[in-house]
């Protein structure tokens, strides 16, 4: 019924979004619970999504059979990269991706699917001509928008603590 009336791009983000913000509302309920109001006790079990963290998102290899290694593969990291965003494992890329899903709403609701695919289609042939054309221009502008993007996440990086990593945790 929503495709009838929005497109699937928007339908699609909509309902990406709406799990992003149960998943966000989960980890601020755990983090109130058990860190500041130290309500539950400080253990896994504490945390409403405990049970969905250790699904087992993988795709058998063995059970497809028409698709090469490479695609599972690909399917695969997508798979744990959606994990890793939605369930909050890194606040700066799930935020960009939260903010991302935004937008593609904003660009599901401007256009449907069919133009998208125009836009692109005629985008793939007519870029590259315009790269090779004028690409010391287009180097030193992409250069300079690369450093300016690298210090803002330093930036914003150093604001918000990171999970201290296994080796780090190891040495501990």
């Amino acid at each position: 019924m929503a495709v009838q009336y929005n497109s699937l791009i928007s339908v699609f983000a909509y309902a990406a979004l709406l799990v992003l913000a149960i998943v966000a509302g989960c980890k601020a309920y755990v983090y109130v619970m058990v860190g500041l109001l130290k309500k539950l006790p400080d253990e896994p079990s504490s945390d409403p999504l405990h049970l969905v963290y250790e699904v087992n998102m993988n795709i058998p290899a063995e059970n497809v059979v028409k698709i090469s290694n490479y695609a599972t593969d690909v399917v695969n990291s997508g798979l744990t990269e959606l994990k890793k965003l939605f369930f909050c494992e890194n606040m700066i890329d799930t935020v960009k991706f939260g903010i991302s899903l935004y937008c593609l709403t904003y660009i599901g609701s401007w256009f449907h699917f069919l133009t998208i695919i125009i836009l692109a289609w005629t985008g793939l042939f007519t870029l590259p001509r315009v790269y090779l054309n004028n690409q010391a221009a287009i180097d030193d502008v992409v250069n300079t928008v690369k450093t300016n993007v690298d210090g803002m996440k330093e930036k914003v990086s150093a604001l918000f603590p990171t999970k201290a990593s296994d080796v780090d945790k190891k040495e501990e």
